[in-house]
């Protein structure tokens, strides 16, 4: 199943499930990164490719 192209432009909020802390970035950009560091806790977090999905499935209502 392919990652949506239609959230590319739209805000997603993905949380640290370290701290709860929000990283909140274009949907274009969670389609390119695999890793990045939280801004709070500083934790290596990975998101793969199910997460993506889990994630892109979860703001599916933001679009029309």
């Amino acid at each position: 199943m392919p990652i949506p192209d239609e959230l590319r432009d739209v805000s997603l909020r993905f949380e640290c499930p370290k701290c709860g802390h929000p990283t909140i970035r274009k949907g274009s950009w969670f389609k390119v990164i695999s890793n990045f560091t939280c801004e709070n806790c500083g934790g290596e977090l990975r998101l793969g490719y199910p997460d993506k999905l889990a994630l892109f499935e979860k703001h599916k209502h933001l679009v029309g």
